[in-house]
């Protein structure tokens, strides 16, 4: 049993508060970007393409969903089960688009979802570990929103926490995302639930301070 979040927490008059074992603490940053996207900007590379998923194959998504974030601790979405997740990727405010290598191996996801008439949130954005240092993400990121943009989008933006790569922020920001807000968020450590294996991203400690 993993305890409840709390409502409140306590600081000291030194700046800390105590997480109860179990949960787990990171900072969010919010960021966002007013200028359109620009994928001329970023061609993608020879042989890479983004293609439109099969909604009735979600066996694609889980397994990119585990591949890019069982590292960084990515499990929202699959505790909803697959009518959700296919709720969500015919819903028509989703765009979602997988990046697809010159052998036909998808290697990528990017989410986008419209909110209002004049938002566009980045939902999910990654790479398979192995297609990482190739320069794809400025593409896929540029494509990926290209895919979902209108003219009456105004505003692009997404988050990311301290339990992502090291240099999600820094990418972010050179896309011309700009941070505006951060928020610490508590949750419950998933490789304590089963939702992720506990050898999952082992920079990060288990909640109940145990070996894996």
């Amino acid at each position: 049993m993993t305890p409840p979040i709390p409502k409140t927490l306590t600081i000291d008059d030194e700046g800390f508060a105590v997480v109860p074992a179990g949960l787990q603490a990171t900072i969010e940053t919010s960021l966002e970007r007013t200028t359109p996207p620009r994928p001329d900007l970023y061609p993608l590379p020879a042989g890479y393409k983004l293609v439109h998923p099969d909604p009735a194959d979600l066996s694609v998504f889980k397994r990119l969903y585990h591949a890019v974030g069982d590292p960084w601790l990515w499990f929202g979405r699959l505790l909803k089960g697959d009518d959700y997740i296919r709720s969500v990727m015919t819903a028509p405010e989703t765009t979602l688009r997988y990046l697809v290598d010159p052998s036909g191996q998808e290697v990528g996801l990017v989410e986008t979802q419209k909110q209002g008439m004049d938002t566009l949130e980045v939902t999910y954005f990654g790479l398979v570990p192995e297609a990482t240092g190739k320069g794809l993400g400025p593409a896929m990121m540029e494509h990926g929103v290209a895919a979902a943009w209108s003219a009456d989008i105004r505003r692009t933006w997404l988050h990311t926490c301290t339990f992502d790569s090291p240099f999600a922020l820094t990418f972010y920001r050179r896309q011309g995302f700009v941070p505006y807000l951060q928020r610490i968020e508590i949750g419950t450590d998933p490789r304590l639930t089963g939702a992720l294996p506990r050898t999952a991203a082992p920079h990060i400690p288990l909640a109940d301070f145990s070996e894996p």
